[in-house]
């Protein structure tokens, strides 16, 4: 058995056991039994990068023990290509954290495993507009509180568009003349980072789980299920053709500089344009306050018409199962759920909230306003109704996209890279 079989085995057993065990307890330790005036640290695991999202999420912990004195919290960073791998170990290890970070259809291995608390009874998730509860559950169970959404798009900007004489494009081939327009007068058309998933993922992200998704619903799972194969999938080649030529508009550096990096050199005017999510908005602003900057839906396709920008919740917060502390976990989801925890959120952070549309920062950043704008056409996928790459599939397909980014744009191949996908997918399908 392979070294992740055995892992996940060990999960399902420790699961099982820890189950067993919470069965016997006491219905006040099976609660989370400490009493109102018990004191209570909560642990937090989570991968957020941004300082503005982890300055803001410090506010919200800050403002709670301030109203509960009794509650603290240990907050455990962890780096997010690891994150998975992590929270496995620490299940296993009987080491759950209150309060995990994550999306349940990301992890299904481990919600699987039963090692999320099942949150649909809770009162706070009635406060989450139904139109994103299946971004959250799994077999028809709700196990995340959702915060924002994540939508994608381009984000540009506005004075080197001016500078260059170029419009903001409709279609591929206009976005491709405007960055051979931009690169021939001296300008990077791209801010980018291929050092790690947060940036080389958002550079792919509006495409592959954009247009390709609303014409192939589902394709992640039935390839991962060994139904269809990448090559099969209609357009999927020419997702990675479109990959290949507008990383080769990306500033040289990009296989060395890490995401926070490449949004400073974007922010800074040190490139033109940079395929991204809205959550991004509040660390491009740290570094470039009064910037001015726009957004502009990603064109996919030469059809105006057929292009959508892609949506999903982002910031979700799931309970661990085997918690000591449900209570006040639960009291700390309720809070982030509530009109106070969610305005918080929303004033730091910039981003659409999941809990209601009547949300919105006291402030609005205009670079918020363009995507809230796009958004509002209706023209929208939720790329998170149906799972996408997890565990095995998640890991290999990341290495093969890394490497094919940090390679010569002048000899890589995307039929390659296409055999690549499907024979590393197919051997997967043989260990399961």
């Amino acid at each position: 058995m392979k070294k992740s079989g055995l892992l996940l085995s060990s999960l399902l057993l420790v699961t099982t056991l820890l189950s067993a065990c919470g069965n016997s307890t006491d219905s006040s330790s099976a609660s989370g039994g400490s009493g109102a005036n018990d004191k209570v640290t909560l642990t937090v695991t989570h991968y957020m990068v941004e300082k503005p999202k982890v300055d803001t999420f410090k506010k919200l912990t800050d403002r709670f023990t301030e109203l509960n004195p009794n509650i603290t919290f240990d907050v455990q960073v962890m780096p997010v290509d690891k994150y998975n791998d992590n929270i496995k170990m620490k299940v296993a290890a009987s080491d759950v954290p209150d309060i995990i970070f994550g999306r349940p259809q990301g992890m299904v291995d481990i919600t699987k495993a039963g090692a999320f608390l099942d949150l649909t009874n809770e009162p706070f998730i009635q406060k989450v507009n139904k139109d994103y509860l299946p971004n959250v559950s799994y077999d028809g169970k709700v196990y995340g509180l959702p915060t924002d959404l994540m939508t994608n798009a381009v984000i540009y900007n506005k004075d080197l568009f001016k500078k260059a004489g170029v419009e903001v494009p409709k279609t591929y081939s206009e976005l491709v003349k405007v960055a051979q327009t931009l690169q021939s007068k001296n300008i990077t058309p791209f801010a980018a980072s291929w050092k790690d998933g947060a940036s080389y993922m958002s550079f792919m992200w509006p495409d592959m789980w954009g247009t390709l998704l609303k014409d192939n619903p589902d394709y992640a799972g039935k390839v991962m299920a060994g139904e269809t194969t990448f090559a099969a999938i209609p357009g999927y080649k020419d997702f990675l053709g479109r990959v290949n030529t507008l990383s080769s508009f990306a500033n040289k550096d990009a296989a060395d500089i890490d995401y926070d990096r490449s949004l400073q050199y974007f922010a800074q005017g040190k490139a033109a344009m940079d395929i991204m999510g809205s959550f991004a908005i509040g660390t491009i602003r740290n570094y470039s306050p009064d910037g001015n900057f726009g957004v502009f839906m990603y064109p996919a396709t030469d059809n105006p018409e057929n292009n959508v920008m892609t949506y999903s919740t982002d910031d979700t917060w799931m309970i661990g199962a085997q918690s000591k502390n449900l209570d006040a976990a639960k009291k700390f989801l309720e809070f982030m759920a509530s009109e106070e925890g969610s305005q918080i959120w929303a004033d730091g952070v910039q981003t659409l909230s999941a809990i209601s549309a009547d949300i919105k920062p006291a402030k609005q950043d205009p670079i918020a306003e363009e995507f809230q704008t796009i958004f509002k056409t209706g023209k929208v996928v939720n790329n998170q109704v149906k799972p996408l790459w997890y565990g095995q599939y998640d890991d290999t397909w990341q290495k093969d996209l890394t490497f094919f980014l940090v390679s010569d744009p002048a000899t890589r191949s995307v039929d390659e890279l296409l055999q690549k996908l499907d024979a590393d997918f197919a051997r997967i399908n043989k260990m399961n």
